[in-house]
């Protein structure tokens, strides 16, 4: 079907006569029904991401190797020297534009939200052994640069050649279904190719969605450390509406322009950054750091490319399910976005300088971040003699009942957290119960937790508790000194002590005010983030719109609009519902289907490029 191209209002509107109403209406359904029971919609969120990580991990995990085997053997086969465009075609940008557009619209929030995390997290908390050791600082550098170099960009890559070389090669449309024509043909035109690119629209939506809604929460951190602007989803909602608005802004300027310009400023601010943390950080130890980590992750490539967690314990595969398939998830859903950009960007390279690039140079940028970010905080924790003395600050932690773990208020009653306080931190006043599970302080219902919601024993639904059981006072505290880690992983308090901080969220910028111009540098780090939101949020609507549209590769201005602000109402919904977890589990779910299709795609790949002319 041919797209349809009106003009509304001034405004001109092209789209697929399928692919746009059918993907911009399950996208309201979804945010409909999300919005309309946030609670429902939590405890549903968790029970499907926990099913999927107990049935299909191995297909995740065996499937992201299999792509980044798949690259490599590409990159160094014949077909390599074929040219994604006219045989003479030169390359439409340069080669710094086309690095810094790689990496601000790849996983420039997420390294962010995550270079400090992450790396305290497992050496914190590792999957084995024991805690806050020298192995476990090794082990954790190690599997922090698994999730984040070769196999995402390997992933990646696959997707982006398989779509320049039909769009630019094959002169076909840019959008999914085209990959798929050596293997369906004339079919690709009707319903199959609709049902193919709706997935890829989903997909790149929801994978959007989850790297807005962990911007969103990092800005809000970040402001809240600068200028004490509270935290909550609230908060975080008005900050998507605020930068989605100036990405909407940025998308009148186009690619050339707007995308790319904003790229350069933003590989600037996170280079500069990154350049202060070295200098004023341990940077003896960093230099240290920098080859021992390169053999921690090729000893994690080894041990964890194949490993599935069938011999796992509990806990083994609850870790593998939050972590490695949350990310193997996000990656997947978040690859015909990622794809589509790079193919975009790429136009007149060789598949061998396409593939080199796409996997060496943002691979290389990674452990070079993750290095400087990772191993100055964990140089922060007692595990080195690198920084002496270690920074503490002290905060207060919310204090638990021993008897029950929950929260407990200041004048002794006890507070378990409702759905919205995922995002939010909000409670239900309860009481014990000889019983099974809890009794609500007024309405003597028995409660206990069902997918991560208070639910009512006797039928599993979401407890709405009256107003009178509302807790919106002040939590019981106890201060301490803590070290970066012992923040991360400790229940501290907000200021107002109602709430719990992010911790994750502000790790970044704990782990700054330990140096000099901490506040400056902090808030270089929240303009960085608002820049990677605008980025990305800028280049995934484009990419919407051109699958769309139908494949164009210019699409009109006024359905990017439209879906540059329907991605932020998405992720601002998502956040509502149940922050982080919403965030992962529309990765996740969005992730499986489409990694079969990608498989397929790669068998198609093949199949076209050995009918190439020039092979």
């Amino acid at each position: 079907m041919r797209p349809i191209r009106k003009r509304i209002l001034g405004v001109d509107i092209e789209a697929h006569p399928v692919v746009f109403p059918a993907g911009a209406g399950l996208i309201a359904l979804f945010v409909s029904l999300t919005a309309a029971c946030p609670h429902r919609a939590l405890m549903t969120f968790n029970l499907v991401k926990d099913w999927i990580a107990a049935h299909f991990s191995w297909l995740y995990v065996l499937s992201m190797t299999g792509f980044l085997f798949f690259a490599l053997w590409l990159a160094f086969s014949r077909f390599g020297r074929i040219r994604l465009g006219r045989d003479n075609e030169a390359p439409e940008f340069s080669r710094v534009s086309w690095f810094a557009m790689l990496f601000s619209a790849g996983m420039g929030i997420g390294m962010l939200f995550f270079g400090v995390a992450e790396p305290m997290f497992h050496l914190m908390n590792p999957p084995a052994g024991v805690g806050g050791t020298t192995i476990a600082a090794r082990q954790a550098m190690g599997i922090t640069l698994f999730h984040w170099c070769l196999h995402p960009w390997a992933l990646y890559a696959v997707v982006a050649l398989a779509l320049a070389y039909f769009g630019f090669r094959r002169g076909m449309p840019l959008s999914f279904r085209s990959v798929l024509f050596p293997l369906l043909g004339k079919r690709v035109h009707g319903r199959a190719g609709d049902v193919i690119d709706v997935l890829a629209l989903l997909a790149t939506l929801f994978g959007l969605a989850t790297s807005l809604g962990l911007g969103a929460k990092q800005v809000n951190a970040g402001l809240g450390h600068l200028f004490g602007l509270p935290q909550g989803t609230v908060v975080q909602m008005i900050l998507i509406a605020c930068i989605t608005a100036a990405a909407v802004a940025s998308l009148v300027s186009g690619l050339h322009a707007g995308i790319r310009r904003l790229s350069e400023l933003n590989m600037a601010a996170a280079g500069s950054l990154c350049l202060f943390l070295f200098i004023a950080g341990p940077t003896l130890y960093l230099v240290t750091s920098l080859p021992d980590n390169v053999l921690a992750y090729g000893d994690a490539l080894l041990r964890r490319s194949f490993r599935t967690g069938l011999f796992d314990d509990a806990s083994g595969k609850a870790w593998l399910g939050g972590w490695t398939v949350f990310y193997w998830g996000w990656w997947i859903a978040w690859s015909p976005f990622v794809g589509m950009f790079i193919a975009r960007i790429s136009r007149g390279r060789t598949i061998r300088e396409f593939l080199l690039g796409v996997l060496l140079v943002p691979s290389s940028m990674a452990v070079l971040w993750m290095t400087v970010f990772g191993n100055t905080a964990i140089s922060q924790e007692p595990v080195t003699g690198a920084v002496e003395p270690r920074p503490r600050h002290s905060w207060d932690l919310l204090v638990h009942d021993p008897g029950s773990g929950l929260p407990l208020a200041e004048d002794g009653r006890l507070v378990a957290f409702d759905a919205p306080s995922v995002a939010s931190p909000a409670g239900i006043l309860v009481e014990p119960d000889s019983g099974e599970g809890l009794l609500s302080a007024a309405k003597r219902v028995p409660l206990a937790y069902r997918n991560g919601v208070l639910a009512q024993v006797a039928d599993g639904l979401p407890y709405e508790p009256v107003a009178a059981e509302v807790f919106n006072g002040r939590f019981r505290s106890e201060a301490r000194e803590l070290t970066l880690g012992g923040y991360l992983t400790g229940p501290v308090l907000s200021a107002s002590h109602k709430g719990r901080r992010d911790t994750t969220a502000t790790a970044l910028f704990i782990m700054l005010q330990a140096y000099p111009l901490g506040w400056l540098m902090s808030l270089i780090a929240t303009a960085s983030v608002i820049l990677f939101f605008i980025t990305s949020s800028d280049s995934a609507s484009l990419v919407a719109d051109m699958i769309a549209s139908g494949g164009n590769q210019n699409p009109t201005m006024g359905t990017r609009l439209f879906w540059g602000i329907l991605e932020g109402v998405l992720a601002a919904v998502l956040l509502m519902a149940g922050g982080l977890t919403a965030l992962q589990t529309g990765s996740i779910v969005l992730g499986l289907p489409l990694v079969l299709v990608i498989i397929v795609m790669c068998v198609s790949l093949v199949r076209g490029l050995r009918q190439d002319p020039s092979r």
